[in-house]
């Protein structure tokens, strides 16, 4: 894992350019930093990057790498988890070797294939590759776009970075925000899928995606490189066989995610995904006899959010040696300058800070590598608020008794789990489904589908697929391209990689695949991975119903702790210029939570966030950079 920057330019940059840029990145590669340059047929090439050592610590790893002949130079962030089979592929092939890297294969990977070589690729990364005989910089990110990867042109060429506040550490690009994208970010209508950034001239490479440039920055080619299938194969479909395949896949997946030459632990939040993840690697412990850290962050003073009984019950079920925080609200004011600094773009929600604490955690611990559950939600249709079209997708193929059979089962379970709770909606909806009253008029008047975007790898706007539909969106335009983005932002804060499982394209395109009935059966969503589980996982968590998200008590900080700071962050500073800021509408909101009639901390915080992210600007602040003392990974 590292932070990668290219420029291609007509004049050569000057040396303390260069620095600038790669060292923006500092947080993302601490243990080395290099550049390297040349001349093209049009100007003149340079490659930067930050080192975060994890597979080859020697000097053979490092980068910019470049091949025997010379004729290839790479810049790579990320991991390439089948390296090994690759290696021996390409041994077979007549390549040679000099380091145990996995960038050394990406490199051969590619003067092998050339562009091509992102089919064979089981992996996170985002790369940049200079053909000198070709005369052209190819860049790819890969296909959930786990790592980033953005550009933007200067005089005369382009720069490209893993993270915008590189390319403003270039005294050509200066950084000014989007009117419309920030009009669209207030709106909620803005996705992080797409090119468009919230700053002015700064484009993302989307997820599969890869590129083409010329010497002199023009992008000659980009193109998507794979895209799932979401449409079921009913045919071959047999519970118990897809069951064992699934736990196959899931398997080899984390196998190879354990691929590294320094300590990796798993993040651990109490929920079916995480600990499918520990518990995989508690039967691998045995065999290949390797310490297991979980980390986790809890609320145990706050019984509705807690998933403290379910951590404590996989660490028993383990006997992994666990480490856990309870994220204070004071530090969250006190570090909100810098959480934004890191995410450069505002983020949707305060529960990002756990996963911040979680990965300082880690760093205090000295794993550098954590696995993830993240995705399987996504990839299996586990939020509780997509069983809704599921219902309607049941009553659509004239399914009307399994469709009632399915909500009863469904909602029982979840009234019986909240009368666990105080506040129970704090934690879940117990009355997110459509009551039968509902489902039996769909039966008879239907409903049309609402088209939404259409995108490739979508499955057409039909009645019978909405569920479906709503799973690929998720996976590859929704949801899960922001909570990747804070990942890779939070991690790499503090030098710690993250790798997730459920995200093998492998598992991935056959997981996409299954008929509706693996995803939910018997009122269950993630029906597969419920299954998958037995006995691996204790059956309190195997069969909960009372999900919660990854969430932070704002809720009750935005009444208490954080009351002060949040509402002179709603009340004063640069939103209150733009032409949205409604200070009426926002006092009303802001009376409502603190009344506590209503639940209004996810509205209130849209605004926290983008004040924050705004006031970054002052100053020329993105330009020139916070204090490097600030920094969590130099503290």
């Amino acid at each position: 894992m590292c932070g990668i920057a290219a420029v291609l330019s007509r004049e050569p940059q000057p040396e303390e350019v260069l620095t600038a840029m790669r060292d923006r990145l500092r947080h993302r590669g601490p243990d080395g930093a290099a550049t390297w340059t040349a001349p093209t047929s049009r100007g003149h090439v340079a490659l930067l990057h930050r080192r975060l050592a994890i597979i080859d610590l020697s000097d053979g790893g490092a980068q910019p790498m470049l091949n025997d002949e010379r004729t290839l130079a790479i810049t790579y962030n990320g991991e390439i988890y089948n390296y090994i089979e690759l290696r021996q592929e390409l041994e077979s092939a007549g390549r040679r070797f000099r380091s145990e890297s996995d960038t050394e294969v990406l490199l051969a990977a590619y003067a092998h294939w050339g562009p091509a070589c992102l089919q064979h690729l089981n992996g996170m990364f985002a790369f940049a590759v200079w053909d000198n005989r070709r005369q052209q910089l190819f860049c790819a990110r890969d296909r959930f776009g786990e790592k980033p990867l953005f550009y933007t042109r200067i005089d005369g060429g382009i720069a490209i970075a893993s993270e915008m506040k590189a390319l403003f550490a270039h005294p050509a690009v200066s950084a000014t925000f989007d009117d419309e994208m920030v009009a669209n970010y207030i709106a909620g209508s803005y996705s992080e899928e797409g090119e468009e950034t919230l700053f002015a001239g700064v484009q993302r490479l989307p997820a599969a995606h890869a590129m083409l440039i010329d010497p002199d920055g023009t992008i000659t080619r980009r193109w998507r490189y794979w895209v799932p299938t979401f449409l079921p194969d009913e045919l071959d479909y047999e519970e118990g066989r897809a069951i064992d395949r699934f736990e196959e896949l899931l398997v080899s997946s984390v196998e190879m995610r354990l691929r590294a030459d320094v300590r990796v632990g798993t993040s651990l939040s109490g929920g079916l995904d995480s600990s499918m993840i520990a518990s995989i690697l508690a039967r691998l412990r045995t065999d290949r006899n390797f310490r297991q850290n979980t980390f986790s962050g809890r609320f145990d003073d706050d019984p509705t959010l807690s998933e403290g009984p379910e951590i404590d019950a996989m660490v028993a079920a383990t006997g992994a040696r666990a480490y856990s925080v309870t994220p204070d609200p004071m530090r969250l004011a006190e570090e909100s300058e810098l959480i934004h600094w890191h995410q450069e773009e505002p983020f949707l929600s305060a529960s990002i800070y756990l996963q911040w604490s979680v990965m300082r955690l880690a760093r205090e611990h000295s794993t550098t590598v954590l696995l993830d559950g993240q995705g399987a939600d996504e990839l299996l249709g586990g939020y509780q608020y997509y069983f809704p079209l599921h219902q309607r997708d049941l009553v659509d193929a004239r399914a009307v008794v399994t469709a009632l059979r399915e909500t009863l089962l469904f909602t029982r379970r979840l009234r019986v789990a909240a009368a666990a709770f105080p506040e129970s909606r704090r934690r879940f909806n117990s009355e997110v489904a459509l009551g039968p009253r509902e489902l039996l008029t769909h039966a008879v008047a239907g409903s049309p589908v609402q088209p939404g975007k259409w995108a490739i790898g979508l499955p057409p706007a039909l009645p019978t697929l909405r569920y479906r539909r709503q799973i690929a969106q998720a996976l590859q335009y929704d949801s899960l391209p922001i909570l990747l983005r804070y990942a890779d932002r939070n991690a790499m804060a503090f030098g710690r990689e993250t790798r997730f499982p459920f995200l093998d394209y492998e598992l991935v395109d056959w997981a996409t695949r299954l008929p509706d009935e693996a995803l939910v059966k018997n009122g269950w969503q993630k029906y597969v991975l419920r299954r998958a589980a037995e006995g691996r996982l204790p059956r309190r968590i195997q069969w909960r119903a009372d999900k919660v998200g990854y969430a932070a008590p704002l809720d009750f900080w935005l009444r208490d702790g954080l009351k002060e700071w949040a509402h002179g962050k709603l009340f004063s500073g640069p939103i209150t210029d733009l032409e949205q800021y409604d200070r009426t509408s926002l006092r009303s909101l802001w009376e409502e939570h603190q009344a506590g009639r209503t639940e209004r901390s996810w509205a209130l915080w849209r605004w926290i966030s983008l004040n924050e992210w705004l006031s970054l600007f002052a100053d020329g602040r993105w330009e020139r950079g916070l204090d490097r003392s600030r920094e969590p990974a130099t503290a």
